[in-house]
């Protein structure tokens, strides 16, 4: 059986280094300068041109791995009062906050809400 040859085998940051600094570029929306701080914050010394250039030689195969595991939405819970009645208001907002469906419930039942807002977002 064949190994898999790793693709950053010519560089001298591991993996995880370069991983983390294209993820931060794409995920948090930073500069390359941004993300050489924050990388030295955490000990890590990198130039932003080498961010740069992790982020034109790796970008696409991180951004998609990335995508993967991170769902496009994050669900959030509210206790609202609502005609007279208090009920549970659920809320599917994506990346930048913006509100895809709300689903309100008489009873507390986070599992039925994600279950509501999997089917209607996979329809839309």
């Amino acid at each position: 059986m064949a190994s898999k040859e790793r693709i950053d085998k010519q560089h001298r940051y591991p993996w995880a280094v370069i991983e983390t600094a294209v993820q931060l570029y794409f995920q948090q929306n930073m500069t390359f300068r941004s993300v050489s701080e924050k990388m030295l914050a955490h000990g890590v010394e990198v130039s932003h041109k080498t961010v740069y250039e992790w982020v034109q030689k790796f970008g696409d195969n991180v951004d998609k791995k990335s995508r993967k595991r991170i769902p496009s939405y994050e669900v959030e819970e509210s206790y609202v009062k609502c005609n007279g009645d208090w009920k549970y208001m659920y809320r599917a907002c994506d990346r930048q906050d913006s509100t895809l469906s709300i689903c309100m419930r008489d009873k507390k039942n986070l599992a039925s809400a994600k279950s509501f807002f999997k089917k209607n977002l996979e329809n839309n």
